[in-house]
Order: C-alpha cells, then structure tokens, then sequence
C-alpha cells in the first residue's frame, strides 16, 4: 500500500511539474508575445510624459480608442484642468507604411469617428520598439481636416517626437501651453495692456473682447468684420491706410488663444486652427463665457462705475463698457435669389422622400 501511494504522490508532482509544457498545465494562462509590445509603448510613454512634469492618467476601464489622458501643470505646479486623450499603438507594424515626411496610420472606420467627435484632441503615438522612439500627432485635428478626406491614412509626422516634444507642443492644438491663469484684474489689464501700436492698424485685445460682447454679454464673438470694424473706427485723424499683413494676423489669432489659455471662452480652437494652418484665414466663432469670462464683465462693470463716480470717465446714456451687441448675417444682394432656390432644393428631396409637395 506504502508504495502504490508514494507513486500516486510522485505521478502528481510530475504532471504538476513547471518543467513540463504549458499545455499540460490546466488552468494557467499563456501571456500573449504582443503584449510586452503594447506595453512597452504605454510605458515609454508614461516615463516621457512625468519628464515633462504633466500628469499622465492610464485608462483603467476597456479600452474603446483611448489609452490615457494627460492634464496640463503651469510653471507653479498646478493641475490646470486642461487634458488631452492618448491612444497608443506599439509595434514595428505601425510603421510600415510612410511617405517621405510621415508615417501613415488607418484608422477603423468606428475609430476615425469616435476620435473626430471626441470632447479634447486625441494624440495618436506610434511607439517603434526597436528605437524607443514615439511619433505622434493630433489625431482629431487631423480628422476634422479639410485636407482629409474618406478614409485616407492619417500622416503622423517623423519629426514630431515624443522624446523631443515640450509640454507646449502635445497641448497646442489644445489652446495653450503652461502659462499661469492670471487672477481678473490681471487679465484685464493684460487686454489693455496688449495692442499693435500701430497708427494704420490700432487694435488692443481689450477692443476685441469688449466690442465683441454679444448674448447679453455671455458671449464673445469674433471675425474680421469685427476686426476691421473697430479698425476703421479707431484710425487717428489724418491717417488714411489701415497696414494688414502677417504680423497682424498673427497678433489676431493670438488673441483666440489667449482666451482659450485664460479659460475665458469655451472657443472650438481646433476648428479655428483648421481656417488658421490650412485656409490662412481669420476664424469667424462665437464662443460662450466661462465663469472667469463673466467674472472679468463684471469687474469691468465695476472699474467703469468707479471711473464715473471719479469723473474721470464720461459714459453717455444707454451705454457701456461691457455691453452686448447684436450679431447677424449679412445678407448680399444675390443671396436673395437664393432663398427661392434652396425652398425649390428642399421640395425636390421631400418629393423624393414621398412626401409631396408642402
């Protein structure tokens, strides 16, 4: 009996044996090879992202198209709340395919669609394994595109690395980078304070916010005929030339993104960066009020009653600093013709439809 039950003790150490292939080893997974690959990309890219002091948040739950987020620290070490989703793809696979300038990554069709409606820019990281570098790319700015159409690959290019990126740079499609939000006051006298200083182009972004006020002044608008508006209106005598070139252009979108950097307006600035890069035009947007935006209407409420009561400031009656104007299209002659047109287009798709003439 001693020996028949000392070779039934050995016969299961053997078939337990971790000696012996895993398939003889029931209930003990297999640890997939591609594995070590996807996380090393998700690794290299966490490490790249604490070097940069920003905050780097894995996707816990399943993942459906995004990996991670990261969130914005200003130079104090605040967490200013502003993110960017991460999807990370990892693997030699990945870059394969390229041109002269990019890599080219397709996207699924459920993925190109999630990522273009997704609330913040999505950064798309192709990781290389065997370099250890990670290139990347703005995935939905580059969706949102005009440039891209149907299913054509996303171009991530070769020279944005993530090694060699700054905290700027992966935030820029996002409005900003790490510069500190001012208390009100400072803001205010930053708008004043901010102006071309130019006899043929005077323009301060305080003229722009202020004169830009719609909505019951909880919004803000902005376009060029806004911009030539107050231009035009404010040419010292004499002067007879309004100057308009690159500087000033770049001076204007500024203005956008300081609104965006000081969360004073929830402006799409993604779509404001595709008329920007890709039409080189001025946006046309109208954005509403943060509570900051609205706390800086007020103070300027305040700082104008203030100016009245020193007699320092005279206000004519029914008017204001902060006051909303009215905003509308501006209709051209031959858009007129166009009205009957669209009705005729509109009772053609109906009648398709079945439903008849309305």
């Amino acid at each position: 009996m001693a020996s028949t039950r000392s070779r039934r003790i050995t016969a299961r150490f053997r078939y337990y044996s971790p000696s012996l292939p895993n398939f003889m080893r029931p209930g003990i997974p297999n640890v997939p090879a591609t594995l070590w690959i996807e996380r090393a990309g998700i690794i290299s890219v966490a490490a790249e992202v604490n070097r940069l002091g920003l905050i780097w948040r894995e996707q816990p739950s399943p993942d459906v198209g995004i990996d991670g987020q990261i969130e914005m620290v200003d130079d104090q070490g605040r967490a200013t709340g502003r993110i960017v989703a991460v999807q990370v793809k990892s693997g030699a696979s990945y870059l394969l395919r390229s041109s002269e300038d990019d890599w080219l990554f397709s996207p699924d069709e459920k993925h190109r669609f999630y990522w273009e409606v997704f609330p913040v820019p999505v950064l798309l990281m192709l990781h290389s394994p065997l370099d250890g570098l990670t290139y990347w790319v703005d995935a939905r700015q580059s969706l949102r595109s005009s440039k891209l159409r149907d299913s054509r690959p996303i171009a991530v290019p070769r020279t944005n690395v993530l090694q060699r990126a700054s905290a700027s740079d992966l935030f820029y499609t996002a409005g900003g980078g790490g510069r500190d939000f001012l208390g009100i006051p400072d803001v205010l006298k930053l708008l004043c304070a901010t102006s071309t200083h130019s006899r043929s182009f005077p323009i301060s972004y305080f003229d722009l916010f202020a004169n830009g006020l719609t909505n019951n002044a909880n919004s803000v608008y902005y376009g060029m005929d806004l911009v030539m508006e107050v231009v035009e209106a404010r040419l010292p005598e004499g002067e007879n030339w309004i100057t308009f070139g690159s500087d000033e252009h770049d001076f204007l979108f500024g203005y956008l993104r300081l609104l965006v950097e000081q969360h004073l307006a929830d402006v799409d600035i993604s779509n404001c960066l595709v008329d920007w890069h890709e039409r080189e035009k001025q946006p046309t947007t109208i954005a509403p009020l943060t509570s900051r935006g609205r706390e800086l209407v007020r103070l300027i409420y305040e700082r104008q009653r203030k100016f009245e009561q020193a007699g320092r400031l005279e206000v004519p009656e029914y008017l204001g600093v902060a006051q909303e104007d009215f905003v509308r299209m501006a209709f051209r002659s031959a858009h007129y013709s166009r009205i009957p047109l669209i009705a005729a287009f509109q009772e053609l798709v109906l009648e398709d439809m079945g439903y008849g003439a309305t």
